[in-house]
């Protein structure tokens, strides 16, 4: 196999699981914006949401992996901006969309997959594991 390949690929992926509800939990925060909901029960919904995508994220056994990993190359585990750049997106869609007042279900739907979609494309960044990479001899 061609090496240059093999240093692409990040050494630990995050779990399908783990990718997937916290996609999952990601997009539902975003379309509480857009749901036709008091704003109260919409604050609710968005920090139950977000906290039980990083709880379930970071409290996941496979994180003991990523700390060995880290800590083996002598580098601290701890949150970088690369993690924290990929919610931009998704902070702004929150900032965003009750300036629009949709307040509709499928309106909510839509963005929850839209979101959840984004979220999933760059959970390995948002987790850290995108940028470990397999160490040079």
């Amino acid at each position: 196999m061609n090496s240059s390949a093999t240093n692409a690929q990040p050494v630990i992926q995050p779990p399908l699981a783990v990718r997937v509800v916290g996609s999952v939990l990601l997009g539902l925060a975003v379309a509480t914006m857009a749901m036709p909901l008091s704003n109260g029960i919409k604050v609710i919904l968005l920090i139950l949401a977000v906290g039980g995508a990083m709880m379930f994220t970071f409290s996941h056994p496979y994180r003991r992996d990523v700390r060995t990993e880290v800590e083996k190359r002598g580098e601290r585990y701890r949150t970088s901006v690369n993690q924290i750049m990929p919610l931009f997106p998704l902070w702004l869609a929150l900032m965003i969309l009750p300036a629009f007042a949709l307040n509709s279900w499928v309106i909510a739907l839509i963005v929850a997959v839209i979101a959840g979609g984004y979220a999933w494309m760059v959970y390995p960044h948002i987790d850290g594991t995108k940028h470990i990479r397999p160490m040079q001899n």
